[in-house]
């Protein structure tokens, strides 16, 4: 039976195509390699007991030698019966703990939650401790009674909250492309692997959950949500019917009013809710929708996103010693992620950024002028869980730092990931810091690499998830070490040797190239924008304010420059906001006026310019 370190070890040797170093998970882990070496004998005996060999050499590492067949299904093993039978470490029990809690009304003692996890009662007080600490940053206690036992109160959102980081942050690559496939193919109905990370009554609501949503799954979904978002709602209403069941509404039982609710997003999570709240049996309540869209709280509604990313940017400049104003690029494209992030009133909790750890540890001090940026101009002291959002946030003074990169004679790598623009494009400067000959000309979600593939003509895949396709494929952690750089180097050095002409990076989806000549195209742009602001500015002469009317300029300047080269904002970045009448009408003017000009541009990009009217 493996410890939880050891299983992580063993995932990571099954997941790797290439070598792992024994000082490479002593970083990782933050353990020394003699404790390594010793956890690695245990892994070694695990694999050789399922007759896998596992190999090593000085200098070189340690890997397993099995074919993709074996890898599956080793995968399965490990994260199915050998996790579910792991041996329950301190982080591993007060989870359990956690979560049994909030399973849980009333109190419950430490008697009951030694035998649930089968150790000691002093073991379980010894938890208690450390379980106060990791509740407090979710604004929830751990209310202690003599005799009685232990009880969680907080509010019933950030209950939730605490519930849904637990379930996400647990998921695997592995189990999240095994969730898509399942939903997206309609192939399969085994949950087998979740039944580790939820308890009985979860998982009986979320076999459900996932029969629904694979059942009103299309193609054109993918338009609509990223994965993550799917995930994310698959989780969410597998906590709201728990809660539900359990007698714990979101403030107040009113009914919900579908008419209210007309736009694309929202008439898909209810058509949801709908049949799996009718097969529980339950009401359509308004909050329990609110809640799946996002927009139960409403803690940052009225921020001012123009003056907001203004003052974020003017207050890490200042205390950073960096004039990042300097950087129009930054302004727009940080404008852009709090735009679509924030106008709902919420960011996403169950949000997982796999570099906030790395931000914290290796920048500390712009982690924490972002954070007090933040919260002077945010009012980010509303907010749970914000080390997630603040890393999203430092990433794009990271990238805007780092970015310099050379985009031609190269191997065209798409990238796929999890995460969000931000996380994606520091990737992208990492691995073209570390391998000159590599261009990642895009990012996206599992659902649409065969589309990206064929129009993107790409020459290498690079994925956090274990996918199959007729490209090649480097599996690369979340956050890429040294072995996954080396495994990139030697396929993008295989791929430049057999075909040393064959990748450039095109332009406007190969009709112009960077051999175009540099004046016509910059003249051409400027005179497209200029055209595009004076369009706008007669249509939409009442609704800007003056002292927008410049930022709105640097936008639609910048937005001509990113559809001229194919670089708009991440078509996956929708937002659930329940946009007003008013709204569409305007979306659908802008729509239109860019049309007249022969511009092609992607929805997160006129919802972005909507921030700037009235």
């Amino acid at each position: 039976m493996l410890t939880e370190r050891e299983l992580k070890i063993a995932v990571n040797l099954v997941e790797s195509r290439t070598p792992i170093k024994i000082k490479d998970l002593s970083q990782q882990f933050d353990v020394s390699t003699r404790t390594i070496k010793y956890d690695l004998d245990h892994v070694k005996s695990w694999f050789r007991e399922h007759g896998i060999k596992v190999h090593s050499q000085p200098n070189k590492g340690i890997w397993v030698d099995c074919d993709d067949r074996q890898r599956h299904g080793i995968l399965k093993e490990i994260l199915g019966n050998e996790r579910r039978n792991q041996n329950p470490g301190q982080s591993f029990r007060l989870k359990k703990i956690l979560m049994t809690m909030l399973l849980h009304n009333g109190y419950i003692t430490a008697a009951e939650l030694a035998e649930s996890l089968q150790v000691s009662r002093n073991t379980i007080l010894n938890d208690m401790n450390l379980a106060g600490e990791f509740v407090t940053p979710w604004l929830i206690r751990l209310e202690r009674a003599r005799r009685i036992g232990y009880k969680l109160t907080g509010e019933e959102l950030h209950l939730r909250l605490l519930l849904e980081h637990f379930i996400y942050s647990d998921l695997t690559n592995y189990e999240i492309y095994q969730i898509m496939t399942r939903i997206s193919t309609r192939e399969g109905s085994s949950v087998k692997e979740l039944e580790p990370l939820m308890d009985t009554a979860l998982l009986s609501v979320y076999k459900i959950a996932e029969m629904h949503l694979s059942n009103l799954y299309e193609p054109a979904i993918s338009q609509l949500f990223h994965q993550s978002d799917l995930i994310t709602l698959l989780i969410r209403i597998t906590v709201s019917v728990t809660r539900l069941n359990m007698g714990q509404a979101l403030k107040s039982y009113r009914v919900l009013n579908k008419n209210h609710y007309q736009d694309s997003v929202s008439m898909f999570i209810l058509s949801f809710m709908e049949k799996v709240f009718t097969e529980l049996k339950l009401p359509l309540l308004e909050n329990e929708f609110l809640y799946l869209l996002g927009e139960i709280d409403k803690g940052m509604k009225g921020v001012d996103l123009f003056q907001a990313t203004t003052g974020i940017i003017e207050e890490v400049s200042e205390r950073e010693g960096i004039d990042y104003r300097r950087d129009s690029q930054l302004f727009s494209s940080l404008y852009a992620h709090l735009s679509l992030r924030l106008q709902r009133g919420i960011v996403n909790m169950a949000e997982n950024n796999p570099f906030a750890e790395e931000i914290k540890h290796d920048h500390p001090l712009l982690f924490t002028s972002v954070s007090d940026a933040c919260r002077a101009h945010l009012g980010m002291s509303v907010m749970v869980n914000q080390d997630a959002f603040i890393s999203l946030i430092a990433l794009h003074f990271l990238t805007s730092f780092e970015n310099s990169f050379s985009k031609t004679n190269k191997v065209r790598a798409l990238y796929v990931c999890s995460t969000g623009r931000g996380v994606a494009r520091l990737i992208k400067n990492r691995v073209e810091k570390e391998i000159h000959d590599i261009d990642v000309v895009a990012y996206c979600s599992i659902m649409e690499v065969e589309e990206l593939c064929k129009q993107e003509k790409i020459d290498l895949i690079i994925s956090v998830f274990p996918i199959q396709a007729d490209k090649p494929v480097i599996v690369v952690d979340a956050v890429p070490v040294r072995r996954d750089i080396e495994a990139i180097r030697e396929k993008v050095a295989d791929l430049m040797n057999r075909q040393p002409s064959h990748s450039t990076k095109e332009l406007l989806a190969g009709k112009n190239t960077v051999t175009e000549d540099a004046e016509t195209i910059s003249q051409e742009i400027i005179l497209k924008g200029f055209e595009v602001l004076q369009e706008i500015v007669s249509v939409f002469s009442n609704d800007i304010e003056a002292s927008r009317l410049q930022a709105l300029q640097l936008h639609i300047f910048l937005m001509v420059h990113r559809c001229y080269f194919d670089q708009q904002y991440d078509e996956f970045l929708y937002t659930n906001h329940q946009i007003s009448k008013k709204n569409r009408q305007d979306l659908q003017t802008i729509r239109n006026i860019l049309e007249q000009m022969e511009l092609s541009v992607q929805e997160s990009e006129l919802i972005a310019l909507l921030q700037y009217l009235k």
